[in-house]
């Protein structure tokens, strides 16, 4: 059915809460889709469940509402795909796709592209026609390839903020389809190849430049540099917990003389942040923390690679990726 423009379908839920006698489910969506989160809670009560919606911000199938999650007999998750599997018996996953049309988009890429092997990427919105992408630019001699699926993603060609193993197929160069600037950018960053980012709502085209970005990330890194009092966010989130990258950089700033504080934390946001009262941070959590949201900080907000960085243990900038499927584990 369409839902806000996505089409979205509960068919898989409706049918586990008949099947099973869910009495209460919990509805999660990202913000994009919680206007429509009355009409959604409205089908599934129509199976005679009792429906809670999550307020709360959602950004991704990493970021799941546990305490919700825990008072519910099923979650349904509207939006993203699968991730964290260990999870799976008490969530079901329900994709929101796009219907727009990527033809004639990709058609106009075509004049952008100067490889003749490109590396196909999408999100999850427009994962269906990740195969009429690479038909498309076959016809017209490319060899195009879509990588994955990985731990963290479930389609060919699917990417994310925080994992672009799908760009890695021997390309030097990456058609993107999709909207927004952050994931061709993140794309650009992690694989340091040439990207070019087509939309399919607008129906833009235009080559991705992250030199400007990394000027103004080389700037933060340097701010960070004289911080003495750090802190080492560690999120709650399972498929966002990195305990061992924590533990690590713990370590690492103690040793060059650093005052280290590990913050155990759900929501981070900047007036948490300034009450603890530190000279900058390190999001060990979703990678977009520190790279797209660091203007609402009045501190600097660091990487984990970033940090190595301004400690001067690493010279080369690293793009920070997530590739287990939940995260790290607690302990090695």
């Amino acid at each position: 059915m369409l839902i806000s423009g996505y089409e979205i379908d509960l068919e898989k839920a409706i049918s586990i809460i008949k099947r099973a006698g869910v009495r209460r489910v919990g509805v999660q969506l990202p913000d994009g889709l919680k206007r429509s989160a009355a009409e959604i809670s409205g089908i599934i009560a129509e199976t005679g469940a009792q429906v809670l919606v999550s307020g709360d911000p959602c950004y991704g199938a990493c970021d799941l509402d546990l305490q919700l999650c825990s008072m519910v007999d099923l979650m349904v998750h509207i939006g993203h795909s699968e991730m964290c599997e260990s999870l799976s018996d008490r969530i079901v996953y329900v994709e929101a796709r796009m219907p727009s049309d990527v033809g004639d988009v990709v058609e106009r890429s075509l004049g952008f592209l100067t490889k003749s092997r490109v590396a196909v990427c999408t999100t999850v919105q427009h994962s269906h026609m990740i195969d009429r992408v690479l038909g498309i630019l076959r016809s017209h001699g490319i060899d195009a390839i879509a990588g994955g699926p990985s731990p963290r993603t479930r389609h060919r060609g699917q990417v994310l903020g925080c994992c672009y193993t799908a760009a890695r197929v021997g390309a030097e160069e990456a058609l993107f389809i999709g909207t927004g600037r952050f994931h061709p950018l993140g794309l650009s960053m992690a694989t340091g190849m040439r990207v070019i980012a087509a939309d399919p709502v607008t129906g833009s085209v235009e080559e991705i430049d992250s030199q400007g970005f990394l000027r103004w990330r080389y700037g933060i890194i340097a701010r960070a540099s004289d911080a003495k009092r750090i802190g080492i966010l560690i999120s709650k989130k399972p498929g966002q917990r990195r305990c061992v990258t924590a533990r690590r950089l713990r370590s690492l700033g103690r040793s060059k003389g650093k005052s280290m504080l590990d913050v155990y934390i759900d929501r981070i946001e900047p007036e948490r942040i300034l009450d603890l009262g530190l000279d900058a941070v390190v999001s060990t959590a979703c990678p977009r923390i520190a790279l797209d949201d660091a203007r609402r900080y009045s501190v600097p907000v660091l990487t984990p690679p970033e940090f190595e960085m301004a400690l001067g243990t690493r010279n080369d900038y690293v793009f920070d990726e997530i590739l287990e499927a939940c995260g790290e584990p607690e302990s090695t």
